[in-house]
């Protein structure tokens, strides 16, 4: 037996290392001589072993996830739409997981190991496995729960895949065993491992438990928004069926689950009281360039003192002007946040508290959009000349924005890494006269370009040179540029990119920064929704806990704890953090944007802001441009995706040679 497992553990075991702490990133000299070492013999021996469990985590660490939904998308112009979230179904992996367990069992009678080493370890791999196994039912459903080894049943090529023939638990059997789980784990691991290392403790466990306890409560009480008729054998047999009635005892498991966090003492925001707007943006940009104890309770590291390991996010998505090394689409500017998002984002008024950040555009209500690569587009701009608000700067709509966006997003106009980055989408001539080299050129008319490749300058003056998209060359701005080609995603095509996670100082081609996979700041959120969820507005201290998130943010008002400014919240606090493509996916509201698009045109699009440069009157200023995002700007692409509940379960791999049932997406 021991044979098996550690030729098993061989083949994978260098895939996941970087993700684990220092202790199990070193694997020196001959892989091949691992093959008749026996790694049980010692503690660092199952420490090794152990490295490769976690590398079966389906973390998805700096995810582009919010591509799929209205946050984001591909600046290159990929119009591929995702709708899902991780997924796991690696049952040789489950085997492994299985049979540690069985060697440290043997390792305990030896005396290789001590009884808190023994309780370490199954602590350990019970959270690797409740971890993988959350990830398989989020995303299938019921699955097979094995928790044992099965060598002695399942011979040749059935062991690849060690589930065989075991049938699938119910979706709610599944999450109580994931559930259940992570009690054990939790009560197991240890409180604290010390601020370098990344393996699971005790808070580790319970905060993974309050995020799925939340998403099974969400399913549950949500389920029928996207409901799958009772004709599929999967949900006849409850395999893909949740039930209301179900919820109220997971929101009090992940409640719980969080007032065990929050009580300990442990954790606290991160410089949660900031003087000013300018602290708070500095503080919150801290916060993801290093490991923080106080918000930090799991997640991964990239510092294993290789100096090319590198989790990407600064090289992918600095802005054109300023980057690292990289070439093709994995370069820079790749990840284009929309102005839906931006949208979302508070403004503060004179005494800081929260008022509508919608972006004024116009002087009235923020309906008007256009489809900005047609003439169609162009002419209603010029047609309608007279509605634009005139700005002084190309930063100025966004000066009183929320801390948090203006340390995640890349604006027109921000100034980075002592950089004013330019993002501008076209320019507006005036009727009059322009100049070259002190020599008359071709009179300017009034046109108005937008979003041009070739990027002609207009000369206005003897002494003043202006260009459509900021700047005399591609090297001097950061956006609306070589639109719509593949092969260069340099160029934020939202008016927009992201700024969070990356180095405010400098650019780096090999990023380091750790990833947050479980913050102090999520349970807080995942212990409001719960609350408010499951008792309503303002219960227990959900209202305590959101405004102190928000005080972080330099906001001094109190707002009540209702459902509706809770999800505001997690949308804000956790951008860009995978967390807004998982909220959408548990309440069953993927689609939900793209529902009323008959009734409202704009509905269920991702928009774009054109900055343009407006000189008209001959004076430099700047008017801003509500736009369908150019790669969906035809009434052909009429919204985010269409709505099929079958969607929210995948497919089940192998269902034939498994002998299981498999899930609606595959038929009845």
């Amino acid at each position: 037996m021991k044979k098996i497992f550690n030729i098993i553990f061989t083949a994978s075991l260098v895939l996941g290392l970087a993700s684990c702490d220092k202790i199990f990133d070193s694997l020196e000299g001959d892989l091949s001589k691992m093959y008749a070492e026996d790694l049980t013999a010692t503690e660092a021996g199952m420490d090794r072993l152990l490295a490769s469990l976690y590398s079966n985590i389906p973390m998805n660490a700096f995810a582009e996830a919010e591509k799929g939904t209205m946050h984001a998308g591909e600046t290159s112009g990929n119009t591929n739409i995702s709708e899902g979230v991780s997924s796991f179904w690696n049952y040789t992996a489950i085997r492994d997981m299985n049979s540690f367990i069985k060697q440290i069992d043997a390792a305990k009678e030896r005396g290789v190991i001590t009884e808190a080493a023994y309780n370490n370890y199954l602590g350990e791999v019970k959270f690797i496995r409740a971890y993988c196994y959350f990830a398989s039912v989020r995303t299938l459903g019921g699955v097979p729960i094995v928790t044992e080894m099965l060598d002695d049943k399942y011979e040749g090529d059935d062991k690849e895949n060690a589930g065989l023939y075991i049938p699938r638990s119910t979706e709610k059997e599944t999450w109580d065993f994931v559930l259940k789980e992570l009690d054990e784990a939790a009560a197991l691991l240890p409180d604290d491992r010390g601020e370098t290392n990344y393996r699971a403790t005790k808070w580790a466990a319970l905060g993974l438990k309050a995020r799925a306890a939340l998403w099974a409560a969400s399913v549950s009480k949500y389920w029928n928004e996207a409901k799958i008729e009772s004709d599929y054998e999967a949900v006849a047999k409850k395999l893909t069926y949740m039930e209301a009635s179900y919820a109220d005892a997971y929101y009090q498991q992940c409640i719980d689950a969080c007032e065990q966090i929050i009580n300990s003492g442990r954790f606290s925001l991160y410089m949660p009281l900031p003087k000013d707007v300018e602290e708070a943006v500095e503080n919150y940009t801290e916060l993801f360039q290093a490991r923080h104890k106080e918000e930090f309770i799991y997640g991964r590291s990239y510092n294993n003192g290789v100096a090319t390991n590198s989790n990407g996010i600064d090289l992918k998505n600095s802005p054109n002007q300023i980057h690292g090394s990289g070439t093709g689409v994995w370069k820079f500017g790749c990840y284009g946040v929309t102005l839906d998002m931006v949208d979302l984002y508070d403004n503060y008024d004179a005494s800081f508290n929260a008022v509508d950040g919608k972006i004024k555009t116009v002087n009235g209500e923020e309906k008007y959009y256009v489809q900005p690569r047609s003439e169609v587009g162009i002419n209603a701009i010029k047609a309608d000349g007279d509605k634009f608000i005139v700005y002084d700067n190309v930063s100025d709509p966004f000066k009183d924005k929320d801390a948090r966006f203006l340390a995640s997003v890349m604006y027109p106009g921000i100034k980075f890494r002592d950089t004013d980055i330019i993002i501008q989408a076209g320019i507006w001539e005036p009727n009059g006269v322009g100049y070259k080299d002190d020599k008359l050129s071709k009179p300017c008319d009034g046109e108005l370009h937008i979003m041009q490749d070739a990027n002609p300058a207009v000369y206005l003056s003897k002494d003043d040179v202006y260009y459509s998209c900021g700047a005399v060359n591609e090297s001097y701005f950061s956006g609306f540029f070589k639109i719509g080609n593949t092969n260069d995603g340099a160029w934020y095509t939202t008016g927009f990119g992201i700024r969070k996670f990356l180095n405010p100082d400098k650019a780096v081609s090999e990023s380091q920064n750790p990833w947050y996979d479980i913050r102090y700041t999520e349970v807080l959120l995942n212990y409001c929704e719960a609350q408010v969820e499951k008792n309503g507005t303002n219960a227990g201290k959900s209202k305590e806990y959101l405004n102190a998130i928000r005080r972080r943010a330099n906001f001094r008002d109190q707002r009540e704890a209702t459902l509706e400014n809770v999800l505001h919240e997690r949308e804000v606090e956790l951008a860009f953090e995978d967390d807004y493509n998982r909220t959408l996916y548990r309440r069953r509201a993927y689609f939900v944007e793209s529902r009323d698009i008959a009734k409202n045109p704009n509905a269920g699009r991702k928009h774009a802001l054109l900055p343009i440069l407006d000189m008209r009157d001959g004076t430099p200023k700047y008017i801003f441009v509500r736009a369908n995002w150019f790669a969906m700007d035809t009434d052909r692409m009429p919204g985010l995706g269409s709505y099929n509940p079958l969607n929210y379960y995948g497919s089940i791999s192998n269902y034939v040679t498994n002998k299981i049932v498999k899930n609606p997406i595959q038929g009845k």
